[in-house]
């Protein structure tokens, strides 16, 4: 199957292309733009009496004082971007950015997303409020039409890193947000922050504020328990397909050591969705293979893509094979190695390689807790346990 090369230092999801279980609305004619103009100031001469007696009269009736029409905020690469005083309005093009808003309380304010949002992550569908109402941008993340944006009344747009694209929607009026690395795993939590900035609302900054102390302290608690680690086996994450891998530009390479080994592919050069050999992989001989962003926009699932690449038996002799640690990772309502559950995804890989240390560690708890706080939705011991098992919602 041909794949499209979505990599960027944050992994992104594929769109398909077709439309599907909701209507897709008002993405066709124009929008009028309508310039309001203020009063004049009320003059007037007053003797020298009236001067006097001003203290005791009534003050003159003052002009209402027009709101301030932007507010800058920082991206994390230093860039300013210039938004609304007032964030009513959004587009969540950028791949993460619908579940970013979700996790920051402002889903209701999401006017449209990509297309790919639709049906990419049946558990959004489940969990989200609004997604299946949310109409999808044709061609979002391949081939985005600005004028379609435009025509929602879109005030701010969440979008690829794309500088092309970004200016194409300020030009059009809209103020774009793109997505931006420094290559950090702790930018997961920064970008979270950028994200309430943009929206400006005290609810937003205080569910920014929770996730950067919550991925603090569940940093700090991995660390601590990998730390004297001597043997640290060797792990294989693998995108989209067993053949297509991360290298030394991903936040990756970061997140398995903190959980206690060794990315096999970080001598690769680039972030994600770098294509990997077969010989490669040979000589990696990965203690464990973990498959992340398979199963959406037309690729194959993870299990099928492991299935796929195992079947022939060329694999055999790779320890992870012959030890039956080839993992197919949770998906949930978003990619785990892309979004904010990607703290999570560093738990379960922790879990996973050194289950000595976190035999304690009760994913589905985590998980629970973790969609309750975050997502605001109370997942029962079943639904937590089919995303853990990489399932689709019953």
């Amino acid at each position: 199957m041909k794949k499209q090369d979505h990599s960027t230092t944050e992994n992104l999801g594929q769109p398909p292309r077709m439309l599907s279980r909701r209507s897709f609305i008002g993405l066709s004619g124009c929008v009028a733009f309508t310039a309001l103009a203020g009063g004049g100031l009320l003059a007037g001469c007053a003797s020298e009496e009236s001067k006097d007696d001003s203290a005791a009269s009534e003050p003159a009736e003052q002009p209402t004082e027009e709101p301030k029409g932007d507010r800058t905020v920082t991206n994390l690469d230093g860039s300013t971007i210039t938004v609304p005083a007032e964030v009513t309005s959004v587009a969540a093009v950028f791949g993460p950015s619908y579940e970013k808003l979700v996790a920051i309380g402002a889903e209701d304010r999401i006017t449209c997303d990509g297309d790919f949002h639709i049906s990419g992550w049946p558990w959004s569908n489940v969990i989200y409020r609004h997604i299946n109402d949310v109409p999808g941008i044709p061609n979002a993340h391949s081939d985005l039409n600005v004028e379609d944006l435009v025509a929602q009344g879109v005030q701010v747009v969440f979008c690829f890193p794309n500088p092309e694209q970004a200016e194409s929607i300020n030009n059009a009026g809209m103020a774009a947000v793109p997505m931006t690395s420094t290559g950090a795993f702790r930018d997961v939590a920064d970008t979270l922050t950028l994200y309430a900035d943009v929206m400006g609302d005290e609810k937003a900054a205080a569910q920014a504020k929770a996730y950067s102390e919550y991925f603090d302290e569940k940093v700090a608690m991995v660390k601590e328990r990998t730390k004297g680690v001597a043997e640290r086996p060797s792990v294989y994450l693998a995108y989209t397909d067993m053949l297509h891998g991360y290298g030394d530009k991903s936040d990756m390479v970061e997140v398995i050591e903190l959980a206690g080994g060794e990315l096999a592919s970080k001598t690769l050069s680039g972030s994600s969705n770098i294509e990997v050999t077969s010989e490669q992989l040979l000589e990696w001989n990965p203690d464990y293979i973990f498959l992340d962003h398979a199963g959406s926009s037309g690729n194959a699932t993870a299990e099928d893509a492991i299935n796929e690449a195992l079947s022939t038996g060329d694999f055999n002799s790779i320890t992870a094979v012959k030890e039956n640690q080839v993992v197919a990772t949770p998906t949930g309502v978003f990619f785990w190695d892309s979004g904010v559950q990607k703290i999570l995804y560093l738990i379960y890989i922790a879990k996973t390689i050194h289950p000595d240390l976190f035999e304690d560690v009760d994913m589905k708890e985590l998980l629970i807790d973790f969609y309750q706080q975050f997502f605001d939705y109370k997942l029962t011991d079943d639904e937590a346990n089919r995303i853990l098992n990489h399932q689709d919602p019953a």
